[in-house]
C-alpha cells in the first residue's frame, strides 16, 4: 500500500479534471455583456425613442450597471404614444445588476418615452447626495425579430445614446448564460468596486479573500458572466486532484483515490455550486487542503520523520486554515476539528513511541532512567515544542493572513488603521448574520440536510415558448447524500466493533476511522448551534468531501469482506454518473420540456 503519487496517479488526475473542465466549462456564460450606459443627471430625466412607424412590441429587455454608489439600482417608467399623447404603458424594476430585465406588456405605437424614477439620497450635514443609476443597454422586440431601426430623441438626456450602443449583445430572452443570478448579484459586483477602488462595498458579510479571487476573472476576461464565474469554475476542478490526493493518502490505494474522486466528480452540489459566482469553491478547496496537511501529520510518527520535517504539514495547514478562513468563516470551524486530529495524534504517538520502548533491546542495556530520559526528550521536542509551534502555524498565521486579505479593500476605511478596519468588519459580519432570520421559501435548517430533502432554487428560465423550462437547483447527489448518511453511522459500529474486538481493520483501524469523523462534524455541527437562524442547504457543502470518505470507507470494508465485488462497485458508479447526465438539466438550467423537469421531483419537497 503506498500512499505516494505515482505516474498512473497524475494521468488519472489530468483525465479527470480535463473531462470535468470541458463539461463544467460548457455554456458557463457569455463572453460578452453591455458595457457603457446611461446614468441620469437627476430624478424624472427622459428620452424618447421614435420607431418612425407604428410598431408592436411585446418584449423590452433592460440591462443595468453598477451607478454611482452602494444599493444603486434604478426604475424606468415607459410611457406610449397615443393620439398624439404619452400615456403610462409599463415600467421596468432594475432591482439588481448585471442582468436582464424586462416587461412583457404588449403595445402598439410610433414613439415610447423613458423616464428614470430612481433617486436615492444619503443625508449628511442636511445634505442630500444623488446617487444616479446606471442603465447599460435597451432592446426592444417584436415577436422573434429585434427592432434596431429607431432614432433617440432629446439630447438633454446626456449620454442617453450609450443606452443603444450594444445592440448586439442584446439577448432574445434573460438566461444564466448572459446575467446573474442568486447571490451573483453580491459577489461579481463586490469584486468589480475593489477593481474600481470604490469607497464602499455592497457586499461586506463575508472576508474579502474570495471576492478578490473573483476579481481575477474579471481582469482576466472582462464584467461577464463568463468572467465572474471562470475562478470558481477552476476551483471546482481543482477539487477532483484535491479529493484524489485526500483519498490516496488516506487509503494508499488507486481505485479507491480514484473512486473518491469520481465521487467529487459528478456529485451535484460541487456541480452547481462551483459554476456560480459565489465564495463556497474556495473556501470548500481550502478546508480540504487544511485537512489534507492535518491528515498527513495525523496519520505518521513525527519522530520517525524528524522535527523540522514533522512541521512542514502543520505549517502547511495552518496557511490553509488563515486562506479559508479569509475567504469565508465556516473555514474556521474547522479549525476544531484539526486541533482534536492534532491532540489525537500525539496520543497515538504516545502510545505506539511507549510500545516501540518496550520492545527495543536497547531498554534492557540501559539504566533504569532509559525510558524517562526518551520520553522527556519526545514530550520536549514532539509535544511541548510542537504546541509551541502551533500556537504560531494556527494562531498568528491565520490571523495575519485574514487581516492581510483586507488590504484590497483598506483604502475604504479613511483614517482607520488595517487592523481596527478588520475588528469593525468582523463585528459588522457577525451581527449579520446573528440577525439573518427572515424566512425564505428554499430554506432549510441542518437536521434536513444529510437526507437531501429540500434544495434551494436558484434560477428560473422566463420568456420560454410554452412547454418549455429552465431551472438550477442546488442540492446533493441522493446517492452520495443518502449512502453517506447511512456510512456515518456504520463507520460508528465499525469502530465500536474494533475495539471490542481489539482488532485493526483494513481502513487502518480506528485511528484513521475517526479522520473523516471529526473532518465532517466539525463542519457540520456548529450548524447545530450557529446563531445565524435561516439556513440552507449549499452550507452542507464543506461536508461533502468527508462525506465521500466515509462512502468509501464502507464500500472498501464490505469487498474485503466479500459483502459487495469490484464489479457491483462500478455498477453503483454507473448509476452515479447516469444520475448526474439524468439531472444535468436542473443543474445547469438548460432549456427542456417543463415537463422533464417535473419528472425530476422525486421527493414531495424537491421544488424547481
Amino acid at each position: 500500500m503506498d500512499k505516494r503519487i505515482n505516474k498512473t496517479d497524475i494521468k488519472i488526475m489530468a483525465v479527470m479534471t480535463a473531462v470535468y473542465l470541458v463539461i463544467a466549462l460548457f455554456r458557463l456564460g457569455s463572453f460578452t455583456a453591455p458595457q457603457t450606459g446611461w446614468k441620469p443627471e437627476r430624478l424624472n430625466e427622459s428620452f424618447t425613442v421614435d420607431f418612425d412607424r407604428e410598431v408592436t412590441l411585446d418584449k423590452i429587455l433592460l440591462f443595468g450597471g453598477l451607478g454611482d454608489a452602494w444599493g444603486c439600482f434604478g426604475s424606468l417608467e415607459i410611457e406610449a404614444e397615443a393620439d398624439g399623447e404619452f400615456v403610462p404603458f409599463s415600467y421596468i424594476d432594475m432591482k439588481s445588476i448585471f442582468k436582464w430585465h424586462f416587461t412583457s406588456d404588449v403595445v402598439t405605437t410610433r414613439r415610447l418615452r423613458f423616464t428614470n424614477t430612481y433617486l436615492r439620497t444619503d443625508k449628511e450635514d442636511d445634505k442630500n447626495e444623488f446617487f444616479r443609476a446606471e442603465y447599460r443597454e435597451l432592446g426592444f422586440f417584436s415577436g422573434d425579430t429585434q427592432i434596431t431601426d429607431f432614432t433617440v430623441e432629446n439630447p438633454a438626456a446626456s449620454g442617453v445614446e450609450k443606452l443603444f450602443d450594444e445592440q448586439d449583445k442584446v439577448p432574445d430572452h434573460p438566461t444564466v448564460l448572459n446575467g446573474t443570478y442568486f447571490d451573483e448579484i453580491y459577489f461579481p459586483r463586490t469584486a468589480l468596486e475593489q477593481i474600481e477602488k470604490r469607497d464602499v462595498l455592497y457586499e461586506n458579510t463575508h472576508p474579502p479573500l474570495g471576492k478578490t479571487i473573483i476579481a481575477a476573472g474579471i481582469r482576466t476576461f472582462g464584467m461577464n458572466p463568463f468572467g465572474w464565474r471562470i475562478m470558481g469554475t477552476l476551483f471546482g476542478a481543482a477539487l477532483i486532484p484535491l479529493m484524489y490526493i485526500l483519498a490516496k493518502r488516506f487509503f494508499k490505494d488507486t481505485f479507491w483515490a480514484f473512486f473518491c474522486a469520481f465521487l467529487m466528480m459528478f456529485d451535484f452540489m460541487h456541480f452547481t455550486q462551483t459554476r456560480l459566482a459565489t465564495i463556497d469553491s474556495y473556501t470548500v478547496f481550502f478546508i480540504m487542503l487544511m485537512y489534507y496537511f492535518m491528515l498527513d501529520y495525523y496519520d505518521s510518527n513525527a519522530y520517525e520523520r524528524g522535527f523540522f520535517k514533522s512541521l512542514r504539514p502543520l505549517l502547511c495547514c495552518g496557511i490553509a486554515l488563515g486562506l479559508g478562513a479569509a475567504t469565508k468563516w465556516i473555514a474556521l470551524y474547522g479549525a476544531f476539528g484539526l486541533a482534536v486530529l492534532f491532540f489525537m495524534s500525539r496520543g497515538y504517538e504516545y502510545s505506539h513511541y511507549n510500545n516501540m520502548l518496550n520492545k527495543s533491546i536497547y531498554a534492557e542495556r540501559q539504566d533504569g532512567n532509559y525510558k524517562s530520559r526518551a520520553f522527556g526528550k519526545w514530550l520536549g521536542k514532539y509535544f511541548y515544542l510542537t504546541g509551541v509551534f502551533c500556537v504560531l502555524f494556527f494562531i498568528i498565521i491565520p490571523i495575519g493572513i485574514y487581516i492581510l486579505s483586507f488590504i484590497p479593500i483598506h483604502y475604504n476605511e479613511g483614517q482607520k488603521t488595517l487592523v481596527q478596519a478588520v475588528f469593525d468588519s468582523v463585528k459588522s459580519m457577525y451581527n449579520y448574520h446573528k440577525g439573518v432570520v427572515e424566512a425564505h421559501p428554499y430554506a432549510s435548517p441542518w437536521y434536513e440536510w444529510p437526507l437531501d430533502l429540500r434544495p434551494i432554487f436558484y434560477f428560473q428560465g422566463e420568456l420560454l415558448p410554452a412547454g418549455r423550462g429552465a431551472a438550477i437547483a442546488g442540492f446533493g447527489h441522493p446517492l452520495l447524500f443518502w449512502t453517506g448518511f447511512i456510512a456515518f453511522f456504520a463507520i460508528f459500529w465499525l469502530m465500536i466493533r474494533n475495539a471490542l474486538e481489539k482488532q485493526n481493520s483494513l481502513e487502518g483501524g480506528n485511528k484513521l476511522l475517526w479522520f473523516p469523523i471529526i473532518g465532517y462534524l466539525s463542519q457540520y455541527l456548529p450548524w447545530v448551534i450557529a446563531p445565524r437562524k435561516i439556513t440552507f442547504i449549499y452550507h452542507y457543502f464543506s461536508c461533502v468531501p468527508f462525506l465521500i470518505l466515509m462512502v468509501g470507507i464502507i464500500f472498501r470494508y464490505l469487498e474485503t469482506k466479500n459483502f459487495i465485488t469490484r464489479k457491483s462497485i462500478r455498477l453503483f458508479m454507473i448509476l452515479y454518473l447516469l444520475l448526474f447526465i439524468i439531472y444535468y438539466p436542473v443543474l445547469s438550467g438548460l432549456e427542456v420540456p417543463r415537463n422533464y423537469l417535473n419528472a425530476l421531483r422525486i421527493l414531495p419537497r424537491w421544488e424547481w
